[in-house]
């Protein structure tokens, strides 16, 4: 009897788990994203989606880069957004001032760029809604 709810107990846990797993997996590469910089390296990023109860009204790209020049930059960072057709949607855009030389070891920083199509760091190009993009191109350009 108490191997029966020890076995059950366990498939249970397997089940939820490999569920769980796949949600969170779905979200993250649900879109493609490309990154081009020549001052900055991408640690990392993720890119999440805020909906309403049908469609998507923003999405949300957060990252890491570190400084790859051997001094102080200021870097804009954009992400520009398409649809399938390879057609630009909108702009979304970052600014971080004073961002730190690569010699202090593992020095980064973090980014979180929302876009929604309106709002000052947004430029809607197309009138498309953001319910339809499909991929993201981040740009990373010093500025003085």
């Amino acid at each position: 009897m108490r191997k029966d709810v020890i076995v059950i107990s366990f498939g249970i846990i397997l089940i939820a788990t490999v569920f769980c797993g796949c949600q969170s997996s779905q979200v993250k590469n649900e879109y493609k994203a490309i990154f081009e910089s020549d001052v900055v390296h991408l640690v990392n990023y993720s890119i999440e989606k805020r909906m309403n109860k049908t469609d998507i009204v923003e999405v949300i790209i957060s990252g890491r880069i570190e400084n790859k020049m051997d001094r102080m930059i200021n870097v804009n960072i954009s992400a520009h957004l398409y649809d399938k057709n390879g057609d630009l949607i909108g702009i979304g855009f970052y600014r971080i001032n004073f961002l730190r030389a690569k010699p202090n070891p593992g020095y980064s920083t973090t980014f979180d760029i929302t876009y929604n199509g309106r709002g000052t760091n947004n430029i809607a190009i197309s009138g498309k809604s953001v319910n339809e993009i499909d991929h993201i191109t981040l740009r990373a350009e010093e500025v003085m």
